[in-house]
This record gives C-alpha cells, sequence and structure tokens, in this order.
C-alpha cells in the first residue's frame, strides 16, 4: 500500500491516475478502498463506482455515467438522464472540467468503459487522484494511466495471519493448530478469499474434522479457485443452500431487509441462513446493508447451476441471463425446474408471448422483467387535452404496436405463476392487465419507473396480495395521489421515491400497522402527510431525502421509532 500512496501522490498538486490489476480474489477493491478512504478527507468531490463490469453488463455504461454525476453532486437521477454513452461522456467533461476530484473505478474489464467514465486527463481539475482496478492488465495500458500496480499473492506470514483470523478470531493459530494451519494456508495459495473461506469452513471444528477437509482440499487443484470455494458450498445445508444460489444469481447489490423476503422465514430460515454464509465468507452485508459476493463465489454459485442441469437451460432452477430466459419462454416444452427467471425486452417488435409461454412455468416463484423505456413518449404528455384526445383508443392501439404483449395476454384471471413471490417489473406496460397474475404469494412487487397513474385498474387486483411486504412504486412521474392502501395490512416497506408529480398521500396509509420502512425522497411536489400517518405505530424510517433542514416542519408532529432521513440530517426520534 506504501508503494501505491507514494505513487498516487497525495501531497503533490498533479493528477494522478493507479490502477491496480490482479486475478480475482487477490484483495484489488479492498487495497484500492483502504487508499481511497485515506484520501478522502482532502476531497470535497469523490466518488466510489463499485462491481463496473457487472453494472455495466447488465444496466450499461449509462447507468454509471448518471451514478458518477449523482454521486459526486448529490443529483436525483432525474436531474440527470443521461441517455447514451457520448451524451454522457459529454456532461461528465462539461461538469467535472476544473474541479478536483477523487475517483475509484473498480473493476474494470474493457477499455470502453473507461473511455466513458474517465476519458482523458483534462476532464478533471489539477490534483486530481484516480484509482482503476482490474483483472486484466491490458484495459490500463492507455496513456492516460501514469502507473500500474500488481497485487500478488499474500506472502506466507501474512497468509497464516488472515487464515487464523477466520479460523480462530486471533491473529495466530493455537498451538495444537499449527501444522494444520501451515498445511491448509498452503493449500489456500496466497489468495485472500481461499484463506478467508477456508478458515471460516474449519473455524470450529476438531483436528480429526480438519484432516478430513484438508485431505478433500489437497485433491483441488490449485488455480482452480472455484473449486477450492464450492468445498465451503458443500458444507451447507440443503436451505442454505438454495439461499446461496438465488443470491449469487439475483440478490447481488440489493438490500438486504429486502431480499430476506424472498425466502419464507418457516421453511428457510433466511436470517439464521444468511449469517451462516456471512461466517464462512460466501457473502458479505456492506455497510449500506446491500448483500456482496466476491466475483469468483458468484460464478461458482452459477456454474453449480449449470451443471446440475447438465448444461440444459430449460432444466435450470434459475436463469439470469437474459438471452437464455428469452430462449427459454420461447420454447414450447415443459419447464417445471424454473423457479426464477429475469427478461429484459430490448425490442418492442421483437418478441411476442402467449399466456400458454408463462403457463410452462408453474413453479415460477421470482420474475424481474425489465421492459424497457417504451412509454417515456407517455410521460411527455404533459398536456392533458392530448391524453384526453388520445383516449378513446389510439393509446392502445399504440401500446399494441410497440409492445411484445398483446391485449390478450392471458386468458383467464389470477391463474398464473400461483407460487410467485417476487415480481419485479420495470416500465409495467399499460396494456397489460395484472389481474391475469396470481396475487396470492407475492410478497415483493416492484413496479418501478413505470407510467402508472392513480386511475390505474390494476391497483384493486393489488389489495389481493394479503401477503405484501414490499411495494415499490418509484420513479412514477404520472402519479398525483397514492391509491388506496386498505388491504395490504402485511405491508413492511412502502418506497415512492422519485414521484416527481405525487401532491397527496391517500389517509388510508394509516391503516398499514406493520409499515416500518416508507420513503418519500425527491418527491418535491408533496408538501405535507396526512394525519392519518401518525397512527403507523410501527414506523422506524422515514426516508424524505432531497429536502434541506428547513423544511423540518414537513415531519414535526411525526412519531417514528427510529429517525427520520431528511436531505443530509438524520433527524432521531
Amino acid at each position: 500500500m506504501s508503494e501505491i500512496m507514494r505513487m498516487i501522490g497525495p501531497q503533490t498538486h498533479e493528477t494522478r491516475i493507479v490502477g491496480i490489476h490482479g486475478m480475482g480474489g487477490a484483495g484489488k477493491t479492498n487495497l484500492a478502498k483502504i487508499i481511497y478512504n485515506k484520501l478522502l478527507p482532502d476531497f470535497e468531490h469523490r466518488c466510489f463506482l463499485s462491481n463496473i463490469r457487472e453494472t455495466s453488463k447488465v444496466k450499461g455504461v449509462e447507468y454509471l455515467q448518471n451514478q458518477l454525476i449523482s454521486n459526486i453532486f448529490k443529483l436525483p437521477w432525474k436531474d440527470i438522464s443521461i441517455s447514451n454513452t457520448d451524451e454522457g461522456i459529454e456532461m461528465i467533461k462539461d461538469r467535472l472540467r476544473g474541479k478536483r476530484l477523487l475517483l475509484l473505478l473498480d473493476d474494470v474489464d474493457r477499455k470502453n468503459q473507461l473511455n466513458a467514465l474517465m476519458g482523458k486527463r483534462d476532464w478533471f481539475g489539477e490534483g486530481s487522484k484516480l484509482l482503476i482496478t482490474s483483472r486484466n492488465k491490458e484495459v490500463l495500458n492507455l496513456p492516460e494511466v501514469d502507473w500500474t500496480y500488481e497485487l500478488n499473492f499474500m506472502d506466507f506470514d501474512k497468509s497464516l495471519r488472515l487464515f487464523s483470523k477466520h479460523a480462530f478470531r486471533r491473529d495466530r493459530p493455537l498451538d495444537d493448530y499449527l501444522a494444520h494451519s501451515r498445511k491448509a494456508v498452503s493449500i489456500a495459495g496466497g489468495l485472500p478469499l481461499a484463506l478467508e473461506v477456508i478458515g471460516s469452513l474449519l473455524s470450529c471444528n476438531s483436528k480429526e474434522k480438519w484432516d478430513v477437509i484438508l485431505k478433500k482440499l489437497e485433491n483441488v487443484p490449485h488455480e482452480e479457485v472455484s473449486s477450492k470455494l464450492k468445498i465451503s458450498y458443500e458444507a451447507l445445508d440443503d436451505r442454505q443452500k438454495h439461499i446461496f444460489l438465488d443470491i449469487a444469481c439475483f440478490f447481488i447489490g440489493c438490500d438486504k431487509e429486502i431480499a430476506i423476503h424472498m425466502w419464507d422465514e418457516t421453511e428457510f430460515f433466511p436470517e439464521e441462513a444468511l449469517e451462516v454464509l456471512q461466517n464462512m465468507s460466501l457473502i458479505k452485508i456492506e455497510e449500506n446493508n446491500t448483500l456482496w459476493m466476491h466475483d469468483q463465489i458468484r460464478d461458482l454459485g452459477r456454474e453449480i447451476i449449470r451443471q446440475d442441469s447438465n448444461m440444459v437451460t430449460e432444466k435450470q432452477t434459475r436463469v439470469w441471463y437474459v438471452d437464455g430466459a428469452l430462449d427459454l419462454l420461447m420454447t414450447n416444452q415443459e419447464k417445471e425446474k424454473v423457479e426464477a427467471l429475469r427478461l429484459q425486452f430490448r425490442h418492442s417488435a421483437e418478441h411476442r408471448f402467449a399466456d400458454e409461454d408463462f403457463m410452462r412455468l408453474p413453479n415460477l416463484r421470482f420474475l424481474v422483467v425489465d421492459g424497457g423505456d417504451e412509454y417515456k413518449w407517455m410521460r411527455e404528455l404533459n398536456d392533458q387535452k392530448k391524453i384526453l384526445e388520445l383516449a378513446c383508443g389510439v393509446i392502445m392501439r399504440k401500446l399494441r404496436q410497440r409492445f411484445h404483449l398483446p391485449v390478450n395476454f392471458f386468458r383467464k384471471k389470477s391463474h398464473l405463476l400461483q407460487k410467485l413471490r417476487w415480481l419485479s417489473w420495470y416500465n409495467f406496460p399499460l396494456n397489460f392487465d395484472i389481474a391475469k397474475l396470481s396475487m396470492r404469494k407475492l410478497v415483493v412487487l416492484d413496479l418501478a419507473e413505470s407510467a402508472i397513474t392513480e386511475r390505474w385498474d390494476g391497483w384493486s387486483h393489488i389489495k389481493m396480495a394479503k401477503s405484501l411486504k414490499v411495494l415499490d412504486l418509484s420513479g412514477w412521474e404520472e402519479l398525483v395521489k397514492t391509491p388506496n392502501f386498505s388491504g395490504l395490512a402485511n405491508l413492511e416497506r412502502l418506497i415512492m421515491e422519485s414521484c416527481t408529480s405525487l401532491v397527496e398521500i391517500d389517509k388510508s396509509i394509516g391503516q398499514l400497522q406493520r409499515l416500518v420502512f416508507l420513503d418519500l425522497s425527491f418527491c418535491l411536489k408533496l408538501c405535507s402527510l396526512p394525519l392519518e400517518i401518525r397512527e403507523l405505530k410501527s414506523l422506524q424510517v422515514l426516508r424524505i431525502l432531497g429536502r434541506s433542514a428547513r423544511h423540518n416542519n414537513f415531519t414535526s408532529n411525526i412519531a417514528v421509532k427510529g429517525f427520520i432521513e431528511l436531505g443530509a440530517t438524520v433527524l432521531t426520534k
């Protein structure tokens, strides 16, 4: 670390760009974060973009450009809305020019990501410091990068110390376990992730059990880290394996308090399972309460699913890659094995599905659909007169032309996806009748970034979701008044962030006696809360980011057991 600190020159007024490279699990991100935190106090403008490789693959580089501007200037995303990479490049150059910046770009795997996020040296003010981590040294081979550092494996003494912290919760092994510990450290090959995982696996076991585990570890090729990590997976019980595989495919970066609803507490005991996964270093709960999993462990979980299905998508329990999911949906055979699915519709005219396609997924419990921004044109029609003129049929005709789901998508009511617990459907299609989906077991409903209004016919059907715990309506720019919340007696988290047209919350919110979290951030037209909100006896967190401390009267008469987040202020109640 001292060498990197010397090269980045914290005391100099020069702009320095330093790259850290090495294999997955070598500790690149941890080292970069330590350096970032050491430099942090000297910078007003700073940003840490994590998991760039994964995020750009799933959400695109434009998402990262939005995140960069939003984090540095503390702006809501609606005030940025970068739609393409070139536009993002120009915005970053314009807004950051002359700004002295501390920036950490974590896990970069393509040069075009660097071009889109940091471009040339003159994008930033004099004295800026940039750190880049990557598995691929070639990515850092750019004129803008001043210096690169290869993070090698830990030496034996450091490895033994790291291993002991996880195996014994101390800096060195117990005397009786010294020989066994040396053998374990040798097998780990100096890879920090392997040291943590194997140490946690051996912790609190007898020497006889150590002998068995270490003998098994000796048969795994040292270069295949995933094979080593699979030993920890095999130590889990069936419930813990089930949750581990779900996280590996879908829940990395998800808020733990939301993700935990995916698993029935009486069947899977998720709190206990997550603790076990943490103790075995298979996951971590980050400071912002999100689930984190190392890339190598994530790939291990996904490979287990592929191998269990003999590489046949139709036989996989979880399908996380969108191309395979679309192909799967269009096949005519039964898919009884499939329990979780992620879909993305990139081109509206490309995919058309009938009810039979989803009827072949009788055991689906998790569904994420990214419908794209097919309805941006609707949100741009702010003139109510135009909307009324279109209401006589033009809207429905246009929707049928533009989207992939015909109006008669399902013929029966509430007969499909009877086991569905989690539904996330971004940019929900207005011509789709949600009453055709079963609400019987639904626990999480996320319809973010949709053009739905208070006049939507689907509200009455959502009330049938008697087990619903999480309702996410964030980014509903057309919503002026919330619906009637009666019937959602078990709701615990209500998220209405960035509902920019919202001016009124229905007084029925007072009936949500189990509500513990309410997010009204960036609902800037919302000037008051109903008096009935005082009846929320379980409310622990009220988040109203986007309001300055001078608006404290907005919440002055609200009783909250935990705290109120108001702009940058946290008000303890």
